[in-house]
């Protein structure tokens, strides 16, 4: 018996034994992992339920806490701001020498008509309520409800905002999406942005990243506040910073901006301890603009933004403008805020973890956790399928495959109306090799369907209405696009991508760089390259000769004004020299003109005759993207066809003068984004 229970005790130390030893193993090669929890739809997983903490709400009077057990964020009550996150040993990322409604908050820029500037509001609610709550979720509600008696008697923003915020068992963040409403009969209103800031703390976040090539150490605020302002105040040359390795370089927070289909994932790490925190964007359906539009992302501070719409790259056809009595409601969201740690050193290691991350979340989009019925879920949404084709006669005689082509959905509207649209909500996707295209988690409403294809000039407009219902699986089989087009081509500059990233992008002067844009793709990020147009054209404007010239070479990026030696701006005059071996005289040529952005811009053009008193073609006075000043290589897209009579050419040597006429600003001008002469049109 003895024997027998002492065998038993021997057995009992060597499965102790061995379990201790499988344990530090697992601690050594885990040790170095990226500690991120991942939300799993719990209906899916019974697992999570007893191996990671529940949700818990604790409410004040004046905080509103929500604890994972991994995450902790506090929110101030009633108003809804975000005061503070835990994690990992942090008792609060974000910036503390600011008030509690200062560090992370959702905010608008408006005005009502006769107004004599517009207003900046942090939309803070005045009512405080719980959505949802179990051990597996908590979503919360803080609400800004306008009131219509009290018009004319306040300055009060009129709509009703109600910003919730969403935590999930197990997941390594939170979540935060906003409803705007206008009711019927309220009074006319311009919403110029609106976004959700954070701001961390300064002492800890000092490494950013927003793309695996744009990502460094950055300058603090500080640095920034001691630096020398230049042409505008966001950027700053770096006279004196605390890292002297950014000593002499520029900052400016508009050179970390991308187009809205590429902010998926940007935010900063923490070097001690080793976290990260990360802004996810996993759907951008909500944003104006479509794809392409460009905004911010994250910047020195440090700040990080999740931007729902502005006039950056734009103007102000990009704010939302809401005609007096006119009923109107988006939701806008959800934003993921996300943070992961590891016991390394190494930030890229963070990045990936995060990007992963990314693509979880946008994997499971549309989401099925939000309580608001203005959210449907992907039960509650549609599909449009379909396959696309170019037909142009010119290039090929029989319809081509539209490979890689932007085609989605806004709401009705004209042929390339869905860059100015701004109330509804847009779906995107890009064609297959084969032309084919498959848009899901489409909300239900009536659009338009609308396209463009990289390499073809113009824009494509499906001629019917799309009603998308619950539950909508629509083919519209085969779709023709016909891009416009008179007759062959004669020359061509560019590339119709609606970018002039393939033109000639100059240098930065050596003193106003930054060094993290040394490069061929970035370049056009760099500070201060309008006024090396006058370095390389100082008396005598571009000339740009067909057939010998190249316009990665010989065109600059952006057609800007000259700075004189009294620091003058003045309108300049381009040059396309190009040969004809013969012409009819009684043809109509086309000249097909392709702006890839505006600002304030006029262009006049004169054919072989410079001293002619009225322009043979023009423009209107066009554009308020600021693109040139702000480090960005397109705005919006315009797209000018002008006919030419065949009188007007010779036999040999012709000269086309491309005037920007309005001067005084050294960011006054335009991108080109392709130019093309057709010749008269000639029979099949």
């Amino acid at each position: 018996m003895m024997n027998t229970i002492g065998w038993k005790r021997q057995l009992q130390h060597l499965v102790l034994w061995f379990f201790a030893i499988v344990f530090h193993l697992f601690l050594l090669v885990n040790g170095s992992r990226t500690d991120h929890f991942r939300h799993t739809p719990l209906r899916n997983s019974q697992k999570l339920a007893s191996t990671t903490p529940p949700v818990k709400l604790l409410i004040s009077s004046n905080y509103v806490v929500i604890d994972n057990g991994i995450v902790k964020v506090t929110l101030t009550n009633p108003t809804g701001s975000i005061a503070g996150v835990s994690y990992n040993g942090i008792d609060n990322v974000l910036e503390t020498d600011f008030k509690d409604t200062n560090r992370g908050y959702w905010d608008t820029v408006w005005e009502r008509p006769g107004d004599k500037d517009h207003t900046f509001d942090m939309l803070l609610g005045t009512k405080f309520r719980v959505i949802a709550q179990d051990k597996n979720k908590v979503e919360v509600s803080f609400t800004k409800t306008w009131n219509p008696s009290n018009n004319g008697a306040t300055h009060d923003l009129p709509l009703n905002i109600d910003k919730r915020f969403v935590m999930l068992r197990g997941s390594s963040g939170f979540y935060s999406y906003g409803i705007f409403e206008h009711l019927k009969g309220w009074p006319s209103l311009i919403l110029e942005e609106a976004r959700i800031a954070i701001k961390l703390k300064r002492t800890l976040f000092h490494y950013m990243a927003i793309s695996d090539d744009i990502q460094r150490m950055m300058p603090t605020d500080e640095d920034r506040s001691d630096g020398q302002i230049l042409d505008y105040r966001e950027a700053v040359r770096l006279t004196n910073p605390s890292n002297p390795k950014l000593k002499g370089e520029v900052d400016d927070k508009y050179q970390y901006s991308f187009e809205n289909k590429d902010i998926k994932v940007h935010g900063w790490v923490c070097n001690t301890p080793h976290v990260g925190f990360w802004v996810i964007t996993p759907s951008y359906e909500d944003r104006n603009g479509g794809p392409t539009k460009l905004d911010l992302t994250s910047h020195a501070g440090p700040t990080s933004l999740a931007v729902f719409f502005s006039g950056h790259y734009a103007g102000p056809e990009l704010g939302v403008k809401i005609k007096e009595g006119e009923p109107w409601k988006k939701v806008y969201g959800p934003v993921f805020f996300y943070l992961n740690s590891d016991s390394g050193d190494n930030h890229p290691t963070l990045w990936e973890d995060a990007k992963r991350q990314m693509e979880e979340e946008t994997a499971k989009w549309p989401y099925d956790f939000p309580e608001s019925i203005d959210y449907p879920h992907a039960n509650g949404r549609g599909t449009i399928r379909g396959q696309l084709f170019v037909r142009d006669r010119y290039i090929n005689k029989n319809p081509v495959y539209a490979k890689s082509a932007y085609i989605g959905l806004a709401l009705p509207g004209n042929v390339g109306s869905w860059q100015y649209e701004t109330k509804g909500y847009q779906f995107w996707t890009q064609t297959d090799e084969t032309g084919h295209f498959n848009i899901s988690g489409v909300r239900p409403g009536t659009y338009n369907l609308y396209s463009w294809v990289p390499g073809i000039i113009g824009d494509y407009k499906y001629h019917y209405d799309i009603i998308v219902k619950q539950g909508s699986d629509i083919n519209l089989g085969n779709l023709i696009y016909d891009p416009p087009r008179n007759g062959p081509t004669l020359w061509e500059i560019g590339i119709p991508d609606r970018s002039a990233g393939e033109f000639f992008v100059p240098d930065p002067l050596p003193g106003l760089t930054n060094q993290l844009f040394n490069n061929t793709t970035q370049k056009y990020r760099q500070y201060g390259l309008w006024d090396r147009y006058t370095d390389l054209y100082p008396n005598k404007d571009l000339v740009y000769k067909v057939g010998v010239s190249d316009y990665k070479k010989d065109w600059f990026f952006a057609h800007v004004t000259r700075r004189t030696r009294s620091k003058n701006y003045i309108p300049t005059t381009w040059q396309i020299s190009f040969k004809l071996p013969s012409v009819d005289p009684k043809g109509t040529y086309t000249l097909r003109v392709a702006l890839a952005s505006a600002t304030y811009s006029h262009l006049e053009g004169r054919i072989n005759n410079p001293s002619r008193t009225m322009p043979h073609f023009e423009t209107p006075s066009i554009g308020r993207s600021n693109a040139i000043a702000r480090h960005g290589i397109h705005g919006l897209y315009w797209l000018f066809n002008f006919q030419i009579q065949g009188l007007q050419l010779k036999r040999g040597e012709n000269t086309i003068y491309l005037k920007q006429i309005k001067g005084g600003n050294p960011f006054y001008g335009h991108q080109y984004d392709y130019i093309r002469l057709e010749g008269p049109p000639q029979q099949n």
